[in-house]
């Protein structure tokens, strides 16, 4: 089915947002645990990791106000609506993902940060900073096959 007009562009838009925000948060989140345990070596990396864990979570809203009125302008008639099961699972995962990579990933790294500038080890900050990248990367590969299979719909 083609996808003209408005609806087209907000599901291009969103597409196009969700892959350059959220794409290189996931690959960021996903290398983090790798940066903080090569130490000293990596710290410029682990600088730009603490940042781009701060300012792209709340970034993605985006994603989520495009794929809002997508919702609200559906195709052919469609049927769907913000309460149905799978959108409802896909914003709760979305904040997830956004407080988990503020508040867990991103301090984490800034932790680390300061513990190399201080001449300590960062690898204690290893196993919340898994932890949350392992949940947070999670998040997102259900939203997304939330999005594509929109089970019950």
């Amino acid at each position: 089915m083609p996808h003209s007009g408005s609806y087209g562009l907000f599901l291009t838009l969103h597409v196009l947002s969700a892959f350059l925000l959220v794409g290189p948060l996931c690959m960021t989140i996903a290398t983090a645990p790798w940066l903080v345990h090569a130490g000293p070596a990596a710290l410029s990396r682990l600088r730009a990791a603490a940042r781009t864990t701060w300012y792209l979570p709340p970034a993605t809203i985006l994603v989520a106000v495009f794929g809002l009125v997508i919702v609200q302008r559906g195709p052919f008639g469609s049927l769907r609506r913000i309460s149905d099961p799978w959108l409802l699972t896909s914003g709760l995962l979305w904040i997830a993902a956004v407080v988990i990579s503020m508040a867990v990933i991103s301090r984490g790294l800034r932790r680390a940060v300061h513990d190399i500038e201080r001449g300590g080890d960062a690898r204690r900050q290893l196993p919340v900073i898994t932890i949350g990248a392992a949940a947070t990367v999670t998040c997102w590969i259900l939203i997304i096959c939330l999005m594509v299979m929109k089970p019950g719909y």
